[in-house]
């Protein structure tokens, strides 16, 4: 018998011999129906396995996710129900859902289904020769061009749910980006994977020592700095009057916000290779102590903090440290995160964006599975494209 058939058999048989017991007289005490009732409880709880089938039938999409986290930002893997995604490279593949389905990126993302903070990565059909997969990475904002917190994470997804198959203790995984392909390198340790390291696309600093106006801060030195695609404000935490602390949160979120709007009035940001004219993402941190640990947050949005070290940013921190002297060629840094988990970045090696000096960074970090989700789309819904309320 299939496993879910079993399964579906058992809880049948579970449920009649639990309402036989109710009919029978010695469960009419108070005790023994407590205990039953209990038990029917937990029955109801543990053999769950989809929903009414009408519920299915009203709804015109099922999206299947495999949740997980990489150094403490929770994140989704969307594995099934979008079909193919036309296109010839993942840009296209993107465009695509976006001009055709952005309302289910906002269903995703958006509350009632997502929340404020949520990072979706996509996966598509592979558009390279070599590579398993393709991945696009949605949020409640819009698209991101890379994601190493979403790249880990699904290259993990990937070997630990027979996806991919392991090929020993490391295995090799060419996975196919906006930004262009990412060889992963994932080691296997007790039973599991123990970390990823990304061997990255070129990072490099866009604009150095500029200075905005900040309101409510004053005059502000920051540098633009490009990480795999993600163009970033980079600012020093002192100079905005935070540590990078936990507790600090709301007070990073509430001055990159700030940052945010000062570069994007003041500055004219003109990207190499990217043709991006503004800046979505701050990158608030401190230089590295003498162990070479260097505490971050990254703002995307409005109350939007990364509680991970933000991998496309570690490479960007590591192109503007490369500038400056502070890291050579094979040097490594660790980029902490505010939980206190760690992305180690390393400068692989030099080259030239259309004639910029960049650096090819890579990144190792660990991811961990959280769930499996189903999500529907009913047409009557309506709040079927999420929304979000300002607080």
């Amino acid at each position: 018998m299939p496993r879910a058939s079993a399964a579906n058999h058992a809880s049948s048989g579970v449920r009649r011999r639990t309402l036989m017991c109710r009919a029978s007289a010695q469960c009419r005490s108070n005790g023994s129906m407590q205990r039953s009732h209990r038990r029917l409880d937990l029955v109801a709880a543990t053999q769950f396995h989809g929903v009414h089938p009408g519920g299915l039938m009203r709804s015109d999409r099922v999206l299947t996710t495999i949740d997980f986290h990489t150094a403490g930002i929770g994140m989704r893997l969307l594995t099934s129900g979008l079909g193919r995604v036309p296109g010839a490279t993942i840009a296209d593949k993107r465009r695509w859902f976006q001009e055709h389905l952005d309302d289910l990126r906002t269903g995703l993302c958006l509350e009632p289904r997502g929340h404020r903070g949520l990072l979706i990565a996509v996966m598509t059909e592979a558009v390279t020769p070599g590579a398993e997969f393709g991945l696009f990475f949605i949020y409640p904002g819009g698209y991101y061009v890379s994601c190493g917190e979403g790249t880990i994470g699904a290259a993990t997804v990937a070997i630990e749910t027979g996806m991919v198959r392991r090929q020993g203790p490391e295995t090799r995984i060419l996975v196919d980006t906006e930004a262009g392909p990412v060889e992963t390198i994932a080691r296997w340790e007790d039973e599991r994977v123990r970390e990823v390291t990304l061997k990255w696309t070129p990072s490099f600093v866009a604009l150095a020592d500029q200075v905005v106006e900040v309101e409510g801060v004053g005059e502000v030195p920051l540098d633009i700095a490009v990480g795999v695609g993600n163009v970033f404000a980079v600012v020093q935490a002192p100079h905005v009057g935070v540590a990078i602390r936990r507790e600090h949160v709301k007070r990073i979120a509430q001055r990159g916000m700030a940052v945010r709007a000062a570069v994007n009035a003041q500055l004219r940001v003109d990207v190499p290779g990217i043709g991006k004219t503004s800046v979505d993402n701050v990158l608030v941190h401190e230089l590295p102590d003498a162990h070479g640990v260097s505490p971050n947050a990254l703002v995307w949005g409005p109350g939007q903090v990364d509680a991970a070290p933000c991998g496309s940013g570690t490479c960007a921190r590591m192109a503007l440290f490369h500038q400056r002297g502070l890291m050579r060629v094979g040097a490594t840094f660790v980029s902490r995160g505010l939980l206190g988990l760690d992305f180690t970045g390393r400068i692989a090696g030099e080259t030239t964006v259309e004639g910029q000096p960049a650096i090819l960074p890579e990144i190792t970090g660990t991811s961990y599975l959280t769930g499996l989700s189903q999500f529907l789309f009913d047409p009557a819904d309506p709040v079927r494209a999420g929304y979000l309320l300002d607080t």
